[in-house]
């Protein structure tokens, strides 16, 4: 198999390239892309100044790697297991390839954050929007594997890739609030 074909088959011919994955699952290939992904977009949050808990060096590339990696393996573990719940039909090693060849988006990153800084050198919007721009095409490439791979409709994978994130967001809220009230109720009863 051409890498090079694949992956311009997976951006121009969707039907051709997830004929690729579910007959060869370049598993390889996919773990390659997101972490090529995960690398630009380390070095897009490094050139915004949002490297927050760690400096910029090799202990903390290596960490958003590890990072960035696992949430892929757990993102096409979960999804495999909802879609699967539900009654539609797919494989998750395909699904993880697809899931790494989605992280590719976060290239244009970084080209991106320095053409907004270059044009707007005082004002950080449009390096917020660039993430956004950013992180929603590569949200989309997602949501367009889960249709590829499972063979639901759109309304279906965005419901599946979404819902999950907004799951996980109410429960950080309910803890935090409860954390919260228990320290306000401790305080004010001493």
């Amino acid at each position: 198999m051409d890498v090079l074909e694949l992956l311009y088959d997976y951006f121009e011919d969707r039907a051709h390239a997830t004929a690729l994955i579910r007959q060869r699952r370049p598993y390889a290939l996919g773990l390659l892309c997101a972490l090529i992904g995960a690398t630009s977009l380390y070095f897009a949050q490094a050139l915004a100044g949002r490297l927050v808990l760690m400096p910029f060096s090799w202990p903390s590339l290596l960490l958003a790697l590890l990072r960035r990696t696992s949430l892929i393996f757990a993102a096409a573990a979960v999804l495999h297991f909802l879609l699967d719940l539900s009654g539609a039909r797919g494989d998750s090693g395909a699904l993880f390839v697809h899931l790494g060849l989605s992280e590719l988006a976060w290239m244009s990153l970084v080209p991106c954050i320095l053409i907004a800084q270059s044009l707007f050198p005082h004002s950080p919007w449009p390096v917020r929007l660039a993430f956004v721009a950013v992180g929603f095409w590569s949200l989309a490439l997602k949501a367009r594997a889960l249709r590829d791979e499972y063979g639901v409709g759109e309304a279906r994978a965005w419901a599946t890739l979404v819902l999950p994130g907004l799951a996980l967001a109410c429960l950080a809220a309910l803890s935090t609030t409860l954390a919260v009230a228990a320290f306000v109720i401790k305080a004010f009863s001493s």
